[in-house]
């Protein structure tokens, strides 16, 4: 809630973002698989009672149903010891809630940018509602990412110590993963041919809430420059909220304040939950930069992810890694036609492939990622390349485009 008059000190900002890097004790590996979901027969979007049975009924290993602005149903999956672990909750939970999905007509699929319908929002909540109406002045990638996209998020423990390595190397890795994993092929808003339409998407909706954040090793400091920097589009308050449109920062809203109150600290937590760059801490970290995939492509973007951040090959990586800071563009267009990126990718797959197999219970993990590699990476190929084009009016005609005159 608001507060009739300034309280949140800029020190006490600062703060609470640098609250995001605290290691939370346990080491865990979470992950979150959407589905975009129809009707059986048809391409309607079910209506959110339509979920409702399936939602009250728990899953054996525990994995919580959550529906999306759009109808994708998303699993959230227990935070385990490690990716292999996660992965066998996760799948035999996925495996039974797709049998119930089905059961009530129902049916998931793995794309990731669902282009068989147009954009309609089924959650009529007012964060919803003044999400998509704030994306709106943009053009229409924001209605698109609500409604008609889906990921598969990995959630990895800041290192127990408070070292802020794993942030570099999950930063380092995220263009690569980008690349290995890309599965939404189809024409962007330059008018080339992407490999991720899905990240291209998110690129267009807002750079100050979905770009990268800087890396440097003040990683606190950096997140909360982007937090106070990025807008406001939400204030909480009353039954409805109130909507903001572009332009007033949470900065600016600390100095100026706004007709419905001044921000507090809950506010700015609030906030931090509004911003999505492809690496977000969290608490822990955050991977939302991988397309949706089926499932033995997707077990082997968890296992990547999750084991490259182990500290027996972590600190190798980050020094063998490129530096691919300015490549989050190159790598949703490009892929791994991109020289840097294919071989960046391969060095990464082969060396947590290796890993794998060295550890006497991690033969089947080992085999899904080496599979993985035959299949796409050596050949500097992703799920992308072999795939047909997404159509998609999510991005303006370059016709439509008027330039202005040098």
């Amino acid at each position: 809630m608001t507060s009739s008059r300034p309280t949140l000190t800029i020190q006490r900002a600062y703060a609470v973002a640098r609250e995001a890097f605290e290691p939370g004790g346990a080491d865990l590996v979470g992950v979150e698989i959407e589905w975009p979901v129809h009707k059986r027969g048809s391409l309607l979007r079910p209506e959110p009672a339509d979920f409702l049975p399936i939602m009250n009924r728990p899953l054996p290993n525990s994995s919580r149903i959550t529906i999306e602005p759009g109808g994708q149903v998303e699993l959230s999956g227990p935070p385990l010891e490690s990716g292999p672990a996660t992965l066998h909750a996760i799948n035999e939970d996925a495996v039974i809630l797709h049998h119930r999905l089905r059961a009530h007509g129902l049916i998931p699929t793995d794309l990731a940018v669902d282009d068989r319908r147009p954009p309609h929002r089924i959650l009529d909540l007012p964060r919803y509602r003044a999400m998509e109406s704030f994306y709106a002045h943009r053009g229409r990638e924001g209605t698109w990412m609500m409604t008609n996209t889906a990921s598969v998020q990995i959630n990895i423990s800041h290192h127990p110590d408070g070292r802020n390595l794993r942030w570099a190397l999950a930063n380092k890795m995220g263009p690569i993963l980008v690349a290995a994993f890309a599965n939404s092929p189809g024409i962007g808003p330059d008018g080339q041919r992407w490999q991720s339409v899905r990240q291209a998407i998110w690129n267009g909706i807002d750079p100050g809430r979905t770009a990268p954040v800087p890396v440097s090793d003040q990683p606190g400091t950096d997140w909360a420059h982007y937090a106070l920097a990025a807008d406001v589009f939400f204030i909480r308050g009353g039954d409805l909220g109130t909507s903001v449109s572009p332009g007033l920062t949470f900065a600016d809203w600390m100095t100026t304040g706004h007709p419905a109150g001044w921000p507090t600290e809950d506010d700015l937590r609030y906030h931090l939950t509004t911003l999505f760059p492809p690496i977000r801490p969290r608490g822990w970290l955050e991977f939302r930069m991988i397309d949706a995939l089926e499932p033995d492509c997707r077990s082997a973007a968890v296992l990547v992810a999750s084991t490259a951040m182990e500290d027996r090959i972590a600190a190798e990586l980050v020094d063998l890694l490129p530096d691919t800071q300015d490549l989050w563009v190159t790598a949703a267009r490009d892929g791994l036609n991109d020289p840097v990126l294919r071989d960046a990718a391969q060095l990464l797959l082969g060396v947590v492939e290796l890993h794998l197999r060295r550890h006497p219970t991690h033969s089947s993990a080992a085999g899904t990622v080496s599979t993985y590699i035959d299949r796409y990476t050596k050949h500097g190929l992703a799920p992308a390349h072999v795939h047909g084009d997404i159509e998609t009016d999510a991005f303006p005609r370059l016709d439509d485009v008027v330039v202005a005159a040098p």
